[in-house]
């Protein structure tokens, strides 16, 4: 009888462990892709391989611009083109999208490459770039250890509570483990970076009527700290400035 009423508690409590690994799977794995299967992105290639370049970027562009679609492949290609007609501008931010997408050590490379072939401030691989490209290449596999961690301890937390054992700080562990996938997921801890689009002014402050701090070539790379109406304060040699928005071309995390 003892034993027929201990299956009927734990049948009672099992939908609560299946509702907490569905909560911790809707959390952990929130995830959006781009379609592949875009019809700019394939008419696109198709021009590519014919080496019809121009027209294969325009629609790779309506795809990019318009879809919200891409491919590796085709940012890749598309930063090759713009190279080839010396919009370097362009090239870096396609290739700068494509890092924060594919994170590959090879085109940090050539991002730095081109940032010295024009003496471009914001292209050099520091130590936190370094670290921030082991996140970024190995993001799944961090998300998937918190997950492989969550599901059991779950289960574990469950068996401690049927058995009257006390939980202590587990329950907290757990809440944090579940919070750290969360903000992993949904919050990029990468800083926002942008790409200055056009030769400008850098000022002091968010007003045209600012102190200049300097006049910039295109092509600069700076890091992003927030936006104010029409301007973005960002980051320019370690001190805190502002430029319009038109002036800058933000980089997607």
């Amino acid at each position: 009888m003892q034993k027929y009423v201990r299956i009927l508690k734990m049948t009672r409590h099992t939908p609560k462990i299946f509702l907490l690994l569905l909560i911790f799977i809707s959390i952990v794995f929130n995830t959006s892709a781009n379609s592949l299967n875009n019809s700019n992105i394939i008419r696109g290639d198709s021009l590519f391989e014919k080496k019809d370049y121009q027209a294969c970027l325009n629609n790779y562009k309506k795809a990019f611009e318009n879809d919200k679609a891409f491919s590796q492949q085709m940012l890749a290609r598309m930063a090759m083109i713009e190279e080839a007609n010396e919009q370097y501008v362009m090239a870096l931010y396609y290739l700068n999208v494509m890092y924060s997408y594919y994170p590959d050590g090879r085109v940090i490379q050539k991002m730095e490459d081109m940032g010295n072939q024009y003496n471009l401030i914001g292209y050099g691989y520091t130590d936190l770039q370094y670290l921030i490209s082991i996140y970024k290449q190995y993001y799944y596999y961090i998300i998937f250890s918190i997950s492989a961690i969550g599901f059991p301890f779950i289960v574990y937390l469950y068996i401690r509570k049927r058995k009257a054992v006390g939980l202590g700080i587990r329950p907290l562990l757990f809440l944090i483990l579940l919070g750290a996938a969360f903000y992993l997921n949904n919050y990029d801890i990468t800083p926002l970076m942008g790409i200055i689009n056009n030769d400008c002014l850098i000022m002091e402050g968010p007003s045209p009527g600012a102190a200049e701090i300097e006049r910039v070539d295109a092509g600069h790379r700076v890091r992003i700290i927030k936006k104010e109406g029409v301007w973005y304060e960002i980051s320019w040699k370690d001190k805190q400035a502002f430029i319009r928005d038109v002036y800058l071309l933000p980089i997607e995390n």
